[in-house]
């Protein structure tokens, strides 16, 4: 399997719990209790993003605009993609 570089910034600090299938998050968290990280976006500049989302881009696509990401397992720290999904607060009536 040929990781992206962004797949494998992300895979030095998971590591993965053969309990839950988490991938827990290791690197910098946030006062929220999500992982965090430095990315450059489309212009260059560095910004913090969350690791769930991070993960979500790398792994599966771009976010569509407006949309969430938010963990399945319930595990704040998880970057499984596969514990991933996008959850839209105007569709589900939560704005």
């Amino acid at each position: 399997m040929n990781l992206t570089r962004a797949q494998q910034r992300l895979l030095v600090y998971a590591s993965k719990n053969p309990d839950n299938g988490c991938w827990e998050w290791g690197g910098q968290i946030a006062n929220s209790g999500y992982g965090r990280l430095k990315v450059r976006d489309h212009h260059g500049e560095l910004r913090m993003q969350s690791a769930q989302y991070a993960s979500y881009e790398a792994f599966i696509g771009p976010l569509p605009d407006g949309v969430f990401v938010k963990q399945t397992c319930n595990n704040r720290l998880c970057i499984n993609p596969e514990h991933l999904e996008l959850f839209d607060p105007v569709k589900s009536g939560s704005a």
